[in-house]
């Protein structure tokens, strides 16, 4: 007994295979700032070890301390994520072991982040900040929160700017840019 199907049936049923397969597709797409904190911690970590010290886990512990106490911003918060603390700040997870575990058995940064982010998203979803280029940028658009960060990682005191145009007038005398009113 053979069925006879409906054109408008056959229609539906690739339809839908074809939704299947582009959703597929679609889960497939890797985001190039994905783990992106992660992976260069890591492999700073990895490339810091001495082979030597790749012999113990507890050898490749202290590499990664001895990074984790000096570590500043996102570095410092994946350094928390990743069980690395400083006296102040604690931790927030215990994989430190399976981390150097997995450094001493020569695993890299990428194929390690990948095996974490299974077990602690978080560890995944930190990302550096966009860096701007502040001559090319304009300063007008940005928010105080931004304009404050480019202050910061200039070296430009920010003590007593407290509005927008004063964080502008800084950023430009800075870098050396006319006044375009």
């Amino acid at each position: 007994q053979q069925r006879d199907h409906s054109p408008a049936m056959r229609a539906s049923l690739l339809t839908g295979l074809a939704c299947l397969v582009s959703l597929a597709v679609a889960a497939k797409a890797v985001d190039p700032r994905d783990c992106e904190v992660c992976l260069a911690v890591i492999s700073e970590l990895d490339s810091r070890v001495t082979p030597e010290q790749r012999k113990t886990v507890e050898g490749i512990e202290s590499v990664m301390q001895t990074y984790c106490d000096v570590a500043k911003g996102k570095e410092k918060t994946m350094c928390y994520y990743m069980g690395i603390g400083d006296k102040e700040l604690g931790t927030a997870g215990g994989v430190k072991r399976e981390i150097s575990g997995s450094l001493s058995r020569g695993i890299n940064a990428k194929r390690l982040c990948t095996r974490m982010k299974k077990q602690d998203a978080q560890m995944c979803e930190l990302r550096f900040d966009q860096k701007f280029d502040v001559k090319n940028t304009d300063l007008t658009k940005l928010r105080v929160k931004e304009l404050r960060k480019i202050c910061e990682d200039e070296g430009i005191p920010t003590k007593d700017l407290l509005e927008k145009g004063e964080f502008i007038k800084a950023i430009q005398e800075k870098y050396g840019i006319k006044d375009e009113v």
